[in-house]
C-alpha cells in the first residue's frame, strides 16, 4: 500500500513538473520588443509580441516597466492595468491567438514628468494591477461576467469577440451591449474615447443601448463596434433610435451620437468567429463588400502569379539598401487589382511599428481589399528627411517593383502616416499627385523636402489643436496648400467623423477634408475609420 502511494506521488510530481515545463516552454516561445517616441511631456510606446515557437499560442500577457509613473492616457489593441511604474497588457478577445512565426502589436500613449526612457518589456505580469484612472478602467476594458444572460437565449459553442468604442459627455453615462435581445455587458463611460470589450456565445443583432440620458443632459458617442475583427462604423448604421432630429428622438440621420435614450443596431452576428455578417444595410459598405481587389486599372503584375511574398524586403536604390514590409491579402487573386496603401512611420519609429499598429488600424478595416506597405527610414536618420531626394527615389523604386510583381489598381494608390509619417504623406501628395489618388496625414507639416507639382490630390488631414510638437498652425498651412491646389472655396460642411469638415467647390474628384480635433500630438480615435472611409470614396 505504501509502495503504491509512493508511485502515485511520483506520478503526480512528474505530471506537475511536466506541466511546469510546458508552461515555461510556452512562456519562452513568446518574445516582446518595444519602440518609443517622446516629446516634451508626452510619449507613445508600441509593442510587438512575437511567437517564435513551433506551436500556436493562445493568450498572452506582457509587463512594461517604466522609470516613473506611466501616466497612460490612451491605448489600442490590448487590455491595460497599472501598478506603480508597471503597465501590464494582455490580449483582447480577437488577438489572443498568435500563430507560429506571427506577431501582434499594441500600443499606448501617456504623459511623463521628464527624463523619459523607453520601458523594458517582459513576458508575464501582474494581472491584478489597479486599472489606470486616467483612462477609466483602460482604453480597452477587460471583459467581466455578463450582467444578465437569459437561459432561453440562442447560443453557440463559438465565442464572439465584440468591442464597443465609445465616450460620454459627462462621465455618468452607461451603455449596454445586447446580442439577440439579451444583455451581455454594461459599462459606465468616461469622457475620453475608450474601447469596451466582451465575449459571448450569443447570436443575433448586436445592439448598443443608452439608458440614462439624465433628462437630456447627457449624451453618448459610439465610434464603432468591432465584431470578430471586423469594424462597423456607427454612422453607417440605419437604425439609430437615439439620434436627435426633426425635434424628436430617432428623427435624425444615421449618426455616431445617442442624444436620447435609445440604441444603435449594428447588424447580426452568426456565432462563427471571424464572421460578422450583417442584416442591417448601411450607407457605406465598401470596406466589407468584397474580399477581392478592385476593378480599376490593373498594373503589369496582373494575370500572373505573385512574384513577391509577405514580409520584410530589401531593395537597392542608387547604391543604398532600403527595406520595407509587405502585407498581401491571404486570399490574393492575381486577376483582381488591389488598392495599395503606404503607411509611413513617425520620428524614430520603424516599419515594424506601423505593422504592429495594423497599418494605423486600416488593415483590420480593409477586408482583404488592399495591399499594405510599411517603409523603413534610411539608416542614420530619424525619419523622412528625403536628403537629396533619396526617400522619394525609394518610393518610386517600391512602386516599380510592386506594380510589376503584384496586381495593383494604379488608380487607387494611397499614403498615410502620423507625425513624420504625416509629413512624408503631405510631401508625396504634392510631388506625386498623378500617382497617389489620396493621402491621409495626421499631425504633419511641410517639413519633408519635396518638389511641388502644383496639381491636385484628394486629401484627408487631421491635426490636434493643442499639438506642441508639430504646431496646429503648421497643419493648417499644409491644409491651405491643398485647398489652393484643389481649387476649393472657403465654405465647409460637417462630415463624419466629427469634428471633420469638407471644403466645397473643389476640383472634381479632389476633395479636401479637415479634421481639427481637441488633443495634442497624438493619433485621434477616429483616424483609422475616417481615413479608410475617405480612401474608399475613390
Amino acid at each position: 500500500m505504501v509502495a503504491m502511494l509512493k508511485i502515485k506521488q511520483n506520478l503526480l510530481a512528474s505530471s506537475m513538473l511536466m506541466s511546469a515545463l510546458l508552461f515555461a516552454a510556452q512562456a519562452n516561445a513568446l518574445t516582446c520588443s518595444t519602440s518609443a517616441d517622446s516629446w516634451n511631456n508626452g510619449y507613445v510606446v508600441n509593442v510587438t509580441v512575437l511567437n517564435d515557437s513551433t506551436a500556436p499560442v493562445n493568450g498572452w500577457q506582457v509587463a512594461l516597466n517604466f522609470n516613473q509613473g506611466p501616466g497612460v492616457t490612451g491605448s489600442w489593441n490590448a487590455t491595460l492595468s497599472t501598478s506603480g511604474n508597471t503597465v501590464t497588457a494582455s490580449n483582447v478577445g480577437w488577438n489572443g491567438n498568435i500563430g507560429v512565426g506571427q506577431s501582434v502589436g499594441f500600443g499606448f500613449q501617456g504623459t511623463h514628468s521628464g527624463n523619459f526612457t523607453k520601458p523594458t518589456c517582459t513576458l508575464g505580469g501582474n494581472s491584478g494591477g489597479t486599472p489606470s484612472s486616467s483612462v477609466s478602467s483602460s482604453s480597452s476594458v477587460a471583459s467581466q461576467q455578463p450582467s444578465s444572460v437569459s437561459s432561453s437565449s440562442v447560443q453557440t459553442g463559438a465565442r464572439n469577440a465584440i468591442t464597443v468604442r465609445a465616450l460620454g459627455t459627462t462621465g455618468s453615462e452607461s451603455i449596454t451591449l445586447r446580442v439577440g435581445g439579451t444583455a451581455v455587458q454594461s459599462w459606465t463611460l468616461s469622457t475620453t474615447m475608450n474601447n469596451y470589450t466582451a465575449e459571448t456565445a450569443l447570436v443575433g443583432d448586436v445592439v448598443v443601448a443608452f439608458t440614462n440620458d439624465d433628462g437630456g443632459n447627457a449624451d453618448v458617442r459610439i465610434d464603432y463596434v468591432n465584431v470578430n475583427g471586423v469594424t462597423r462604423q456607427a454612422e453607417d448604421q440605419l437604425e439609430n433610435t437615439g439620434a436627435w432630429g426633426n425635434n424628436r428622438c430617432g428623427g435624425g440621420a444615421p449618426s455616431e451620437w445617442l442624444h436620447c435614450e435609445g440604441y444603435i443596431n449594428f447588424g447580426s452576428v452568426t456565432g462563427e468567429p471571424g464572421s460578422s455578417s450583417s442584416s442591417i444595410s448601411s450607407r457605406s459598405s465598401t470596406s466589407s463588400s468584397s474580399s477581392s481587389g478592385g476593378t480599376g486599372a490593373g498594373s503589369a503584375g496582373c494575370g500572373a502569379p505573385a512574384k513577391l511574398t509577405n514580409g520584410r524586403r530589401t531593395i537597392n536604390v542608387n547604391g543604398l539598401n532600403r527595406e520595407y514590409v509587405l502585407d498581401i491579402p491571404s486570399n490574393y487573386n492575381q486577376n483582381n487589382p488591389y488598392k495599395l496603401v503606404f503607411g509611413w512611420h513617425w520620428r524614430g519609429g520603424s516599419a515594424n511599428d506601423v505593422v504592429g499598429q495594423g497599418y494605423y488600424g486600416m488593415k483590420g478595416l480593409s477586408n482583404n481589399t488592399a495591399i499594405f506597405v510599411a517603409p523603413d527610414r534610411a539608416a542614420g536618420t530619424d525619419g523622412w528627411t528625403n536628403a537629396n531626394g533619396r526617400d522619394m527615389a525609394f518610393l518610386q523604386s517600391m512602386l516599380t517593383q510592386l506594380k510589376s510583381s503584384l496586381c495593383i489598381d494604379e488608380s487607387r494608390i494611397f499614403s498615410t502616416g502620423w507625425s513624420y509619417g504625416g509629413m512624408m504623406s503631405l510631401a508625396v501628395g504634392r510631388e506625386l499627385p498623378t500617382t497617389f489618388r489620396a493621402i491621409a496625414p495626421v499631425s504633419g507639416a511641410f517639413l519633408t523636402p519635396h518638389v511641388d507639382s502644383g496639381s491636385a490630390t484628394a486629401a484627408w488631414i487631421a491635426h490636434g489643436t493643442s499639438d506642441n510638437v508639430v504646431s496646429h498652425s503648421s497643419g493648417s498651412q499644409a491644409r491651405d496648400a491643398y485647398l489652393r491646389a484643389n481649387g476649393c472655396s472657403n465654405t465647409t460642411v460637417p462630415v463624419q467623423p466629427s469634428p471633420c469638415v469638407e471644403y466645397q467647390n473643389c476640383s472634381s474628384g479632389k476633395p479636401v477634408v479637415w479634421c481639427s480635433f481637441n488633443g495634442g500630438h497624438t493619433q485621434p480615435s477616429f483616424y483609422s475609420s475616417g481615413a479608410w472611409n475617405f480612401f474608399n470614396r475613390f
